[in-house]
């Protein structure tokens, strides 16, 4: 069960807490609270920008489950925002990250689709044929790759180029 965004209601940044980000089976220890609460929450006048950042900061901190309740807080809050296709890639990743290919998978391609000229849409590209490999779908991830390739060609051959080759390479792609 993927647990719901948090409700309406409070700050845009408001925190996420270890209950709201994982399922009723899992209860958060007294310690993983007390580190949550110990990741700064920014406070900008730029509501959408704290609320993504805040989820950054969950996310490398490796609080997956809170990184994605509030980056799906986010979305839903700021759907526009100049960030939502970092905030979709983000949320990606911390699916990935936390074994979650399945999820992770349908995050990048939504990405990609829903704004394929953001500043993530490569990253979603890429990291969509990373999760195509884990749930072992080798012949879509080399899809994935070749049309990072084809879209992006400046970017494939930039700052992709080495996760690029690596990804065609574990895919087993021509």
């Amino acid at each position: 069960v993927t647990p719901s965004a948090p409700g309406a209601g409070g700050a845009t940044t408001r925190p996420v807490t270890p209950a709201a980000a994982t399922t009723a089976a899992a209860a958060p220890s007294a310690e993983r609270i007390a580190a949550v609460s110990k990741i700064e929450k920014p406070q900008s006048a730029d509501a959408g920008e704290d609320a993504y950042l805040y989820g950054y900061r969950l996310w490398e901190a490796k609080f997956f489950p809170e990184a994605q309740a509030q980056l799906r807080f986010t979305l839903e809050k700021h759907p526009r925002h100049k960030r939502s296709s970092y905030t979709r890639n983000l949320l990606g990743r911390a699916y990935l990250d936390d074994g979650k290919p399945s999820a992770a998978a349908k995050m990048f391609a939504e990405n990609y689709e829903k704004e394929p000229k953001g500043d993530r849409a490569p990253e979603s590209l890429y990291f969509l044929g990373e999760s195509l490999i884990k749930l072992n779908e080798k012949p879509k991830a080399c899809v994935a790759f070749a049309e990072l390739a084809e879209v992006y060609p400046e970017v494939a051959a930039g700052r992709l180029s080495d996760r690029l080759v690596a990804g065609r390479r574990n895919a087993g792609c021509k």
